[in-house]
């Protein structure tokens, strides 16, 4: 930092810190306002039927079909179990002018937010650098390190929550599935739908559109992602089980060695997750193991010792430097004295 004017710089940083923390409290606000105050357009719908989705895990979803363009509507559970043919319900407004405006301003109050966090770890840096005694302007580097890490630790804690959240629901469903007594129907198939993707990454998708009877004789409409066996084997109907107290929960029978490759395509986001969490594990086990304690103490001494000795090499060649130009000084005036002696 001697290159550097550090009254300068901390003047000049010291108002773009306060300038940012003004703004990012400014933007932060106006951003809490919008979010909480935001009214999402509805429009009236009549309701024309009822569906439910399940995927391979049995995650469910629910829908009413509306009566105007029979396209499908989310809701809830409990919107669903106490919906009826020709309830008028309320819908979002897809792509309304209001949400696009309200989208627009979000985007813009975080992307303010950013810019204006560019002063303030700006300015935090460079008091960083003072206390630790960085040269120049190699504090300028530092927010663009710890962005970086950050980014980085936060693309692997997203895999992981993503992971977790996945093999937990996938835990959770097998559980509300299987447990319990179990009622054995026959569904009726009423249509049947596959995805082949023959990219790079194979991943397909078969479904079956089923219909059965609960324990009560209501009936319901399910589409239901299968494994491939099922889907070729379930042309006109299909074996189902569920429990008798959620008739929601449907399982499929039956199990072949072909369907084995079927899952090991649609298990590689939990596969990554345990790898990555057993690579993970391995690194504070690889830390302590090699840096002990004791060895962090001896580093530490090293370090000390090190630094001690670049003090004396520095006064060392101070000194040599202080003396060299003495002597230097000395054998210019001995010239001088000779021309006098001899005048």
């Amino acid at each position: 930092m001697k290159k550097t004017n550090p009254i300068l710089v901390h003047l000049i940083l010291g108002i773009l810190f306060i300038a940012g923390i003004i703004g990012i409290t400014a933007e932060a606000a106006s951003l809490y306002t919008l979010v909480s105050t935001h009214q999402e357009e509805t429009e009236s719908a009549t309701a024309k039927g009822k569906r439910i989705s399940s995927d391979l895990y049995g995650n469910l979803e629910f829908y009413t079909v509306l009566e105007d363009d029979e396209t499908w509507s989310e809701v809830t559970r409990d919107e669903f179990e106490q919906l009826d043919d020709g309830d008028t319900i309320e819908i979002a407004k897809k792509d309304s002018s209001d949400n696009k405006a309200y989208r627009s301003e979000i985007y813009k109050s975080i992307l303010f937010i950013v810019l204006y966090a560019i002063g303030p770890s700006h300015y935090i840096s460079f008091l960083i650098a003072r206390t630790r005694r960085v040269k120049g302007w190699g504090w300028l580097g530092w927010p663009s390190g710890v962005t970086l890490q950050l980014l980085l630790y936060g693309f692997l804690a997203a895999i992981l929550i993503y992971g977790y959240s996945s093999i937990g629901k996938m835990v959770f469903n097998a559980v509300q599935s299987y447990t319990g007594t179990q009622h054995e129907t026959e569904a009726i198939v009423t249509a049947s739908d596959a995805d082949i993707n023959s990219g790079r990454h194979e991943t397909n998708y078969y479904h079956l559109a089923l219909q059965y009877e609960d324990t009560d004789g209501n009936t319901i409409h399910m589409t239901k992602e299968v494994r491939p066996s099922v889907y070729k084997n379930s042309t006109k109907s299909a074996e189902i089980s569920f429990p008798e107290d959620d008739p929601y929960r449907v399982h499929t029978k039956g199990f072949s060695l072909s369907d084995m490759f079927f899952y090991s395509t649609k298990l590689v986001p939990e596969v990554i997750t345990i790898l990555l969490t057993l690579i993970l594990s391995l690194i504070p086990r690889y830390i302590f193991s090699n840096f002990s304690y004791g060895s962090w103490k001896r580093r530490r001494k090293k370090k000390k010792q090190s630094k001690e000795q670049s003090k004396r090499d520095r006064r060392k060649h101070k000194l040599i430097m202080k003396n060299k130009k003495r002597y230097e000084k000395s054998q210019k005036k001995k010239p001088k004295r000779k021309n006098a002696r001899s005048s």
